[in-house]
């Protein structure tokens, strides 16, 4: 930012020195039919009233900047290339003008990147509220849209409207693993345990290959499980264990709750094999001492009660 105006800056690693500025108009306005691509105000007859370009102005300046990153390449390509080389305002400008155009019947995954794109660049507030706009003035609003609503309400700090948006997209496209265990994030957030862990184990359950969605999911469950055991609830800490066996050997946590569960059980044996992993993964954890305290045969009298 130069005096609050985003630019794209080149700038070396090693000392610090700019090698390079591009300070383009940013759109940072909600994109509306009709809005203007350069800067997202309204149009009259002569063109922008903000920044003053005609429709077919708006068209040529966009078709320039494509061609300033990729000649060879669409808008939204070009856009995307221009992110993934750190022109971030530049690549919002194409995401922008691909998404107006639905370029190619890609409008909603342009859409997708210009929020994130506004995101990217420090305009939270921006994105959210290109978000909301994108789903306020669809019909019926796609996954997509509605995942980037809840993702933007998410970094926002709006844990419950994000979990609802988090909902109807898993609605309409149920195998959005990664969705389903942010939504679980929030809802145990939210105190809403039950459902966190309903959400939780449907991922353990159909999202076996989605690594980013397995990750959240252990550490919901590594959340679920300490609350369990502090409300003495070993039968749920037991149902997560068992759902999620396939899992449990990548989480310390995990391994140390099975391990304190077959303690109590009686088979110290298999407490014993999963504190020893659970320790190579985590020397350290409060845990460990109540699994050893539970591996400790009991002595007093021989009534079992």
């Amino acid at each position: 930012m130069r005096r609050n105006v985003p630019f794209d800056l080149l700038q070396c690693q090693n000392c610090g020195h700019v090698e390079a500025q591009e300070d383009w108009m940013a759109p940072l306005r909600p994109l509306l039919p009709g809005r203007c691509m350069n800067c997202g105000s309204r149009r009259d007859f002569n063109g922008c009233v903000n920044c003053g370009l005609t429709r077919d102005e708006d068209t040529q300046v966009h078709d320039e900047l494509r061609f300033m990153v990729a000649p060879e390449l669409n808008l939204l390509d070009a856009a995307r290339k221009a992110s993934r080389e750190g022109r971030r305002l530049i690549a919002l400008k194409l995401a922008t003008a691909a998404a107006a155009y639905n370029e190619e019947d890609k409008g909603d995954v342009s859409r997708a990147l210009r929020v994130w794109l506004l995101s990217a660049i420090g305009e939270a507030q921006h994105a959210l509220e290109d978000a909301k706009a994108w789903v306020e003035s669809q019909q019926d609003p796609s996954a997509m849209a509605w995942a980037s609503y809840g993702q933007q309400l998410q970094h926002g700090a709006f844990p419950g409207a994000a979990a609802d948006a988090y909902y109807r997209t898993l609605v309409k496209d149920p195998y959005q693993h990664s969705i389903r265990a942010r939504r679980a994030q929030l809802l145990l957030q939210l105190h809403r345990d039950g459902q966190a862990l309903d959400e939780m184990l449907r991922v353990f359950d159909n999202a076996k290959e989605d690594e980013t969605a397995i990750r959240i999911a252990i550490e919901v469950g590594e959340e679920l499980c300490n609350m369990f055991e502090t409300h003495n609830r070993d039968d749920e800490i037991a149902r997560l264990l068992e759902r999620g066996e396939d899992f449990v050997p990548r989480s310390a946590l995990l391994l140390a709750h099975r391990a304190r569960l077959a303690a109590m059980s009686g088979d110290t044996s298999q407490a014993k094999r999963d504190l020893k992993k659970a320790r190579r993964l985590d020397p350290e954890l409060d845990i460990y001492e109540r699994v050893e305290v539970a591996m400790r045969p009991q002595r007093g009298s021989w009534w079992r009660w």
